[in-house]
């Protein structure tokens, strides 16, 4: 049949310079997993070739420690080169303790829904990247004092998303922040980011002495987003404070082209929601998505990958 249809290809000859522009369109797990596992040709590829390392993103599809051994084999195939690494909800403190050590050129670390992330281990993984310039903690349950470990020297920073659903940290710190001057973060961000020129804190309990204080000492800051932070009165003052933001989201301005709008969308923003039936079921449908942990499938990572033991052996079950 192959004879009638034409020469068979043998996709083991594969130009490499081909081969590494496909390579470069799949993400990590499809990598490590699929595409690398293919031939001898294919794998040496994937482990040679820095450049598919720099940027990874991954997400949580089976076991956590699968994934997790994942994580650290694209960490040392980057081979220090790994400038943005993305994840969600498997990452803990001690995956971020490997990457920080052997990332040393990382910018960029991006975070959602990894509850196994202490506030301590967060702190310590920035103080140990020297060039990071974008932070992006997306929902991961931080208890408002990872800010204060972290040093002071971090000033380096452009880009910082510090997201939470408002009623969960509403009722996490209602006691410890009513009627605070200023709060934690907002001090940190003031005092530490005078480069900053991005800024997010959806559903944070920032006050307006915090907020005055982001304003005075980030003079670069062109973005910011403080959508659901109702502890803000923003009156006329604020407003004309706010003049020079060329992108401004206020607390009561609409959160559905948020990426995560439909886990933020918190009862007591439901109230004032008035869309249409069917913008009513795509937020549940998104909702489901959002919320679902449950899924079926499974890496076999760790069993086929010979370099992946002493990865995988920084790994206890009950720090995951």
């Amino acid at each position: 049949m192959e004879e009638e249809e034409g020469e068979s290809r043998d996709w083991a000859g594969m130009q490499s310079d081909a081969l590494s522009t496909i390579f470069g369109k799949l993400d990590a797990a499809d990598l490590l997993t699929g595409a690398g596992q293919v031939c001898h040709a294919w794998r040496r590829l994937a482990d040679s070739d820095t450049t598919l390392w720099r940027r990874v993103k991954m997400t949580h599809d089976g076991d956590i420690l699968e994934a997790g051994a994942m994580a650290c084999a694209a960490v040392d195939r980057a081979a220090g080169t790994m400038e943005a690494f993305s994840a969600d909800t498997f990452v803990t403190h001690l995956l971020l303790r490997y990457i920080s050590d052997r990332a040393f050129s990382l910018k960029s670390l991006q975070l959602s829904f990894c509850d196994k992330v202490s506030d301590k281990g967060l702190a310590e993984a920035i103080n140990r990247l020297p060039q990071i310039e974008e932070l992006d903690i997306w929902f991961c349950s931080l208890y408002g004092n990872f800010c204060e470990l972290v040093d002071k020297s971090r000033s380096q920073l452009k880009c910082f998303r510090l997201n939470e659903r408002w009623a969960d940290f509403h009722k996490r710190f209602d006691a410890a922040y009513e009627r605070m001057e200023i709060d934690p973060e907002a001090s940190w961000i003031a005092k530490s980011m005078p480069l900053l020129q991005v800024l997010q804190l959806i559903g944070r309990e920032v006050t307006n002495d915090g907020l005055i204080a982001i304003l005075d000492h980030c003079p670069h800051l062109e973005s910011l987003d403080i959508r659901m932070c109702y502890n803000l009165q923003i009156d006329d003052a604020m407003k004309s404070k706010c003049a020079r933001i060329r992108n401004l989201k206020l607390p009561h301005d609409h959160i559905s082209d948020f990426k995560y709008w439909a886990y933020v969308d918190s009862e007591d923003y439901s109230e004032d929601y008035s869309g249409s039936d069917f913008e009513v079921d795509m937020h549940d449908d998104l909702l489901d998505v959002v919320m679902d942990d449950d899924s079926d499938g499974e890496f076999n990572y760790v069993d086929d990958y010979d370099d992946v033991g002493s990865e995988s052996a920084m790994y206890d079950v009950d720090d995951i």
